[in-house]
């Protein structure tokens, strides 16, 4: 049996307010009390109130959604960034929709057509590994608001919030020349981004303003098993240090060190970049720079809202500052 809708007017009735003000308090105006508010939405959530998103879309010509396009799901790195987005998204009622590309400009092509499909009204979007900077226009063509985030194809095609890939290259660099090394090597990704030639341009200038030597850069696909059989290959150069992408990979690294008889933040210092969770549960824990995930996807969230409301804007551009962790992973030193 369905059952119908709760409306508007049994909600009001029943909190003893207007339609008018319930209407307020379902658009989380700021107009009205905070104790009405309190007692509407309690009222709401004991009738099972559910706001008709699709007649909102109808007076409003918006769907409330906005499309996120991620490419992977391996890295935890984008859940918290998907985590930081939709805190802010929310505050303005809004969905996410969100989709994985795996890295595949084709695959890309199809999400955001079916996202176009949906009607989403915005979009955030990492682009996968060789996406043409022309799709930026065209998504602008179709009217899509739409900001890049953690890499961008283009110079100032679009709205832009990432972290500061070069400082924090630089800050692990730093780090590891305090403690001795003098030879530190770099694990990397294959795929061409702008986030891969940011950190090399963070390590070719920290090793030039430090005086260290570049002990090799490997290059593995940003899976963990990847990283695990990449460890003969990155102590071929002979490194007392090494320093990784992201964490993912300086996880898997660890594991295949140590299956090599080498052991982490003892023989070689090892130190990631991003600070996830996982860099506290690896052993040994593992230093690494924290770039902050949660409040980039929040800055990509709130300069949407930006362009969503006012689409001429100018374009801009947000880096948050990464800070060092240091963890037991770059324990040894070299004198």
């Amino acid at each position: 049996m369905k059952h119908r809708r709760v409306t508007l007017d049994q909600v009001a009735k029943a909190a003893g307010v207007s339609r008018a003000t319930v209407s307020l308090v379902v658009r989380k105006s700021p107009l009205v009390a905070g104790h009405t508010r309190d007692k509407v939405e309690q009222v709401m959530a004991d009738l099972d109130y559910v706001r008709d998103i699709g007649a909102a879309r109808l007076r409003n010509n918006s769907s409330r959604t906005i499309g996120v396009v991620v490419p992977n799901l391996v890295n935890p790195f984008f859940t918290e960034f998907l985590s930081g987005a939709e805190q802010v998204l929310g505050q303005g009622d809004r969905v996410v929709l969100l989709a994985n590309s795996h890295d595949d400009t084709h695959l890309q092509s199809q999400i955001l057509q079916r996202f176009r499909g949906h009607g989403v009204d915005g979009l955030i979007l990492c682009p996968a590994a060789g996406t043409d900077p022309a799709l930026m226009t065209r998504v602008r063509d179709w009217g899509l608001p739409v900001v890049q985030s953690m890499r961008e194809v283009g110079e100032d095609l679009t709205d832009y919030a990432g972290g500061d890939y070069i400082d924090g290259m630089r800050l692990a660099v730093r780090h590891l020349v305090e403690r001795g090394h003098r030879r530190i090597a770099f694990l990397s990704v294959r795929a061409r981004t702008s986030a891969r030639a940011e950190r090399l341009r963070g390590f070719d200038l920290a090793l030039a303003e430090t005086g260290a030597t570049e002990a090799g850069i490997t290059e593995t696909d940003l899976t963990w098993e990847a990283s695990v059989c990449a460890a003969g290959a990155v102590l071929a150069g002979r490194p007392t240090a090494i320093l990784c992408f992201n964490d993912v990979l300086a996880a898997g690294l660890m594991v295949g060190l140590r299956r090599l008889g080498v052991t982490p933040g003892r023989d070689v210092a090892v130190v990631g970049l991003d600070d996830l969770e996982m860099a506290q549960m690896v052993w040994p824990p593992l230093t690494s720079v924290a770039m902050h995930p949660v409040r980039i996807g929040a800055s990509a969230a709130r300069l949407l809202t930006r362009r969503l409301a006012d689409a001429d804007a100018p374009v801009l551009r947000e880096c948050v500052a990464p800070e060092l962790r240091v963890r037991d992973s770059s324990g040894c030193e070299k004198v």
